[in-house]
């Protein structure tokens, strides 16, 4: 037992209000069978011998009945509010074929009065075997009398009808945004799909989802995380969203610990403010920025280095190279984390150089900077994450969707695409979320998909590059430790020891004895937050 330990333990008639015994506690010996925990942190670990005179009648004494006891999950990269509005919008993400779609979306609409707004999204072209993007047709033919707008999967382009079109100004004479594209026909008429940069014409249009109907799917939205063992997020929103964030808080209802990284756009506003990162407390923390380098490998607009297969371009990018200097340089200048979205190999690339340029600077002001996604990589870019120290925050659960994707479009550069494995190899830190709403946030299926890369999560199917499968201790780390040092909370969560935060979670299945495939049946009995127990199934 350590000095803080024994310290606790001496004390006289010291009583704890939760005791979690009969467990085997991740990354202890088998001798520590128990925890103690008073208020909000863990205080004595041990045997059960040691650790069970610490409760009275007041304490709650938990049986983990053997079971393994890890310490609760931190998703690195969520939409969380996008996440609960969908629940009052148009959620397409299921449906397998544009038909299904357009009668959900006609559904909506029948309950949304007049000159209303219909929202949502979830759309995939990709999986309704579409060989071009939808048409506004399709969404005119269901109404003219409301504004239908309709984000794809991946949220890199939007299918709006005509009246959306019109109330948003957009017509043959628009110009197209830089770094964004309107899609048009052949005699120059928008189609009604707008991508990248060209998205803001229609959302900035778009109402706001009110706050009184935001709170209680939020609070819904707490308790599914809790069920899936996950106690924190980190956030890549808009201001309003934080806006809601920090209402909960002061009503003491954010039960989800928030690390917020905000938009780029709202950089100046943080520089007058001079608001750097680390503002806030464990359960709700501003830590950096967030840039786009380029779109998405669904919607065809992932910046390359060279085209698509069998399209004639590569792509997109958001921000030149140019650009990202300039705003990481100023985000470096007010002590704020760039949290960049790079996809496309050429993405990354620009992404990576860059950070690289600032890595001194960087270092001596303790930032920690990471690339969202690095979906594809070249391999002599691979080592730059850790020589510089970037984090690589990826999303598995994207992998088991992508891979027909990657393959049609990418081909052989496949070859490193979601590369986990040659990342762990060269020492970069790992980081794992789930790009809710765009993907589940089950992080089973996730931890299953980068042990075994499996397409759509189907144990049938062959291995994707297996050469870049990793093992499941360096997934868990993904989902914790290396997560919690993202945000700076090394020193709260991310491990079970005394003195740290009590963020854990007992499990049901043996997930280190036993095949990859018991991750897919995995379920947690018993999660904990802040030293509550805020789910219970044991």
């Amino acid at each position: 037992m350590d000095i803080y330990n024994r310290f606790i333990m001496l004390k006289p008639n010291y009583c704890c209000h939760l005791i979690i015994h009969n467990g085997r506690i991740y990354g202890h010996s088998v001798s520590d069978t128990a925890i103690a925990i008073q208020n909000d942190r863990i205080v004595a670990i041990g045997s059960d011998r040691d650790i069970i005179h610490l409760s009275n009648a007041n304490s709650k004494v938990v049986n983990a009945q053997g079971r393994w006891i890890l310490p609760a999950f931190m998703d690195s990269h969520t939409h969380l509010a996008g996440y609960a509005a969908r629940k009052l919008q148009v959620d397409l993400s299921d449906c397998e074929s544009m038909e299904e779609a357009l009668q959900r979306i006609g559904a909506k609409v029948d309950s949304t009065p007049q000159n209303g707004w219909v929202t949502g999204g979830g759309w995939d072209k990709n999986k309704w075997g579409l060989s071009d993007f939808p048409d506004k047709e399709a969404l005119d033919n269901i109404s003219v009398n409301h504004f239908i707008a309709l984000d794809s999967k991946d949220w890199h382009s939007v299918w709006v009808n005509s009246p959306a079109l019109s109330v948003c100004g957009i017509d043959n004479s628009t110009r197209e945004p830089k770094e964004g594209h309107i899609r048009r026909r052949e005699d120059g008429k928008p189609t009604g799909v707008l991508q990248e940069k060209a998205r803001k014409l229609i959302l900035e249009k778009i109402p706001r989802t009110p706050a009184e109907q935001l709170r209680p799917a939020l609070l819904e939205t707490f308790q599914e995380f809790y069920q899936l063992g996950i106690t924190s997020v980190h956030s890549m929103e808009t201001g309003y969203d934080f806006s809601i964030y920090q209402q909960l808080k002061a009503e003491g209802k954010l039960r989800l610990r928030v690390y917020y990284y905000f938009p780029i756009d709202k950089l100046y506003s943080a520089e007058d403010l001079q608001i750097h990162a680390g503002f806030g407390d464990s359960f709700l923390k501003i830590c950096g920025v967030k840039l786009f380098a380029d779109g998405a490998l669904g919607s065809q607009s992932a910046a390359m280095l060279e085209k698509y297969d069998g399209l004639n371009h590569s792509g997109i990018e958001v921000l030149s190279r140019e650009e990202l200097k300039t705003l990481v340089g100023r985000c470096i200048s007010q002590k704020l984390n760039c949290a960049i979205h790079a996809i496309g190999d050429g993405a990354n690339r620009n992404v990576l150089r860059t950070f690289t340029e600032f890595n001194t600077e960087s270092q001596r002001l303790g930032l920690r900077h990471r690339i969202e996604h690095a979906q594809l990589l070249k391999a002599e870019d691979v080592p730059l994450f850790k020589e510089n120290n970037i984090i690589a925050s990826v999303q598995p659960i994207h992998l088991a969707h992508d891979i027909l994707m990657i393959k049609k479009y990418w081909g052989a550069r496949g070859r490193y695409a979601y590369a986990f494995g040659s990342l762990e190899s060269s020492g970069a830190r790992l980081i794992f979320g789930s790009d809710t709403p765009i993907e589940s946030f089950d992080p089973w299926s996730a931890i299953y998909t980068a042990l075994q890369r499996k397409y759509l999560v189907n144990p049938a199917e062959d291995s994707f590059y297996p050469d870049e499968k990793i093992e499941i201790n360096q997934a868990i780390m993904a989902y914790t430790a290396n997560s919690a040092f993202a945000v700076g909370e090394e020193n709260n969560l991310g491990s079970i020891e005394a003195a740290k935060q009590a963020d854990m979670i007992v499990i049901d299945k043996d997930i280190f004895a036993e095949l990859p495939e018991v991750l897919l049946d995995t379920k947690v009995a018993l999660t904990v937050q802040a030293g509550q127990i805020v789910y219970q199934n044991i």
